[in-house]
């Protein structure tokens, strides 16, 4: 994988802690808000505290289990962080991308980001598994990146038109079809904020082509690919972000749908790691 500018530095006690339990993920896997569960099917050689791994700590947000897991997947070697970073919790870009950052120089060639997001597209349900064909990054237009550097460093200009690898979504559109697992197709659009939209927001964001939106992940994929990495992502649909809607949007409502879908998104990685193991046998 590249090297985005001179900003990327190996994180001795993750690359030691994957070697102690040696494993050589091939898959990295990010899992959002209420997705602790995700690796329950995982055979897991070892976890510890993402604090005792990486070189970020942030204040805590519910459904984040703040956990690394290590294993193996439907017999391929996977990495699981369970819960990532925000820019709500007061982080830079930057700090936001440290599970990816940690990826830099292990074997690690694949990365599938998981999401909660509100559903925008007006036939989106609640509980619908999203797979993203692209994304909007409206903190990276605003300066929010990860790939802004100090001034002493160098610039990385990284085309993200094909963020999310064709072959791999081909790949993963298989696997669901496999573990009959129900998957809609389209644009996630980031914001920052702690804040759910006000409807004339969510009416924007709908004209900009957006399908579903979320507070995070953007900047993890930015920061992949600049590593050369193939990525995909997934968002659930845990509220309908639909201007007009009665009820509320609220965290504990987006734990709930999160949870709700973890079988169905389990089965489709089960079923993508068991392809790669055919694969290579």
């Amino acid at each position: 994988m590249a090297e985005p500018g001179n900003r990327m530095a190996q994180n001795e006690r993750f690359h030691s802690w994957l070697k102690q339990a040696r494993i050589m993920p091939r898959i990295a896997v990010i899992a959002g808000s209420g997705m602790s569960g995700i690796a329950d099917g995982m055979d897991i050689a070892a976890r510890a505290p993402r604090s005792e791994l990486l070189d970020v700590s942030a204040v805590a947000v519910a459904g984040h289990a703040g956990e690394v897991l290590a294993g193996r997947m439907s017999g391929v070697d996977c990495v699981f962080f369970l819960g990532r970073f925000h820019l709500y919790q007061g982080l830079s870009a930057w700090d936001t991308v440290a599970p990816v950052r940690a990826l830099w120089q292990t074997s690690v060639q694949t990365l599938i980001v998981l999401n909660a997001a509100g559903g925008l597209n007006p036939d989106f349900a609640v509980g619908d598994i999203m797979m993203i064909d692209d994304h909007i990054n409206l903190p990276g237009m605003a300066g929010r990146s990860p790939l802004i550097p100090p001034p002493t460093d160098t610039v990385s200009f990284i085309p993200m038109r094909h963020a999310y690898s064709p072959d791999l979504r081909n790949a993963l559109t298989c696997a669901a079809a496999e573990a009959s697992v129900a998957v809609r197709h389209g644009v996630y659009v980031m914001v920052a904020g702690p804040t759910f939209e006000t409807d004339a927001e969510l009416a924007m964001l709908r004209q900009l082509g957006a399908d579903a939106v979320g507070m995070s992940t953007v900047p993890e994929v930015v920061m992949a690919c600049a590593m050369g990495l193939d990525v995909a992502g997934f968002s659930v649909v845990t509220n309908r972000a639909v201007p007009g809607e009665q009820s509320l949007p609220s965290h504990e409502e987006v734990l709930r749908a999160s949870a709700g879908a973890l079988d169905r998104l389990s089965r489709l990685l089960a079923a993508y790691c068991a392809g790669i193991r055919r694969d290579q046998s």
